[in-house]
Formats: structure tokens, sequence, C-alpha cells
């Protein structure tokens, strides 16, 4: 799929014209859609995120916020060193890839750029996943099957074959949806990736995670053998 790219001022759009026939800043306004009424769920992390109904479609738009230290100084705005590099335009042509190759992931619908003197804000527009829940969710309710654990090491596996490095590996951007299928979702700073030694690391970004929340939820570790379950299926998944 080729996206369509359009300017309007100090704005520069990317987006799929089969979801989208023509593009609408209001699209990445959250009030906007809370004035509408099609604000139909939200979440609460890094970014500011919202599920919105816009028939026959139900979207995900996520702004683009800091984390760390830095965001006590600087919440929103990034340094501008030309639209290709700007975070939302690689992480929509990094979903576009993953989608097109049959990963699982969010379909791309449009991102937004708001050029600011030498800083910029971005937004993010994707396809929701139906009926899903995230690992940290299977976890908090004690529903961490071994199916669940089996499928997530397996569906990792499959990314990082074809060298596709998530910069956030953790249990909220793992989800699962009622067949059991795994999807990763929020590849901000991800990219493709040379060689192999990360991988590892990766692993075990994902198992502190499990950690941490195995930690405060039941004050205990996570249990050994669920996460040797998880990586026997990431090692039975291997491409030819």
């Amino acid at each position: 799929m080729t996206p369509s790219y359009q300017r309007i001022k100090n704005q520069h759009f990317l987006f799929d014209p089969g979801i989208l026939k023509k593009i609408n800043p209001a699209y990445f306004e959250a009030p906007a859609w809370r004035e509408a009424q099609k604000v139909i769920g939200e979440a609460h992390g890094r970014g500011n995120v919202l599920f919105v109904s816009e028939p026959p479609h139900t979207f995900v738009l996520r702004h683009y916020k800091r984390g760390g230290f830095i965001s006590k100084l600087v919440t929103d705005h990034y340094f501008w060193t030309g639209l290709s590099r700007t975070r939302a335009w690689r992480e929509w042509h990094l979903l576009n890839e993953m989608f097109e190759q049959g990963l699982p992931v969010p379909q791309p619908v449009a991102a937004r750029i708001i050029q600011s003197g030498c800083g910029y804000t971005a937004d993010l527009l994707t396809m929701a996943l139906p009926d899903c829940h995230s690992l940290a969710e299977q976890l908090n309710t004690k529903r961490l099957s071994e199916t669940i654990l089996l499928k997530t090491g397996e569906t990792i596996r499959k990314f990082h074959d074809r060298q596709i490095f998530h910069a956030d590996l953790n249990a909220h951007n793992i989800l699962i949806n009622e067949e059991t299928q795994v999807f990763l979702i929020d590849f901000d700073q991800g990219c493709q990736k040379k060689g192999e030694t990360w991988k590892a690391a990766n692993l075990s970004r994902l198992h502190r995670s499990l950690c941490k929340l195995e930690k405060a939820a039941q004050n205990t570790a996570f249990p050994l053998e669920k996460w040797q379950c998880l990586l026997r299926g990431y090692r039975m998944n291997r491409d030819e």
C-alpha cells in the first residue's frame, strides 16, 4: 500500500487512502472526538490513548508523550531533525511494513506531525484490535495459561526472526484476543536491527516487566516455570 501525504500549513499528514478518503485534522484532536461523543474507551500510560468509533471502523488515537526524567521538563515536544525522522512517521512506516508482512500488529491508519520552530508534536491513528486484553491484565487476573505463554513466546520469535526490535517490550504492550491470538503494539522507537545479541536483552526486558507486575500484585517473584514456558514457545518458532 502506498500512503498519501498532505500538508496543511505547519501540519504534516501521512495516511492510508483505502481507509481515509481525505484527511481531517480533527481526527487527531481528542476534544473533537469527545464533543462528537465518539470516544468509547481510554487508556492511561506514557501517552494519551483514546479508542474512538468512526463507523465502520474503531480507531486508536495516541498522542506521543515523553517518559523518564525529561518529561518533568518537556511533556510532548521533540527536537525537529526532519520529517522522516519524526517518531510518528517512523512508527507508521514500520507498522505498515510489518502489517503487510502478516505480522500481528495494529494496522496503521494515519500520522500527524505539527512542526513548531525547532520542535514538533506527534499523533498516531491505528485500527483497534477487538476483544483484546494485555498480558499484564492476564497476569493480574490469574489467567496466564500455558497456551498464552507459549503463543506469546512464539509470537515474539516471529518478530525477532525478521529482525524487528521492539524498544519497549513489556507486558502492557502484548495483547491477546479471545482466540488466543497474540499481538504486539506501541512500536515507538522500534526498528529493524542487525545481529543477534540484542534479542536476549529484549526478552530480558519483558521478564523484568513480568517480575515487577508479579511483585506488585503478589509480593513474590514471577514463577520460573512460567518464564521457561514462554521461552519454550520462543524456541519452537523458527522461520524457514
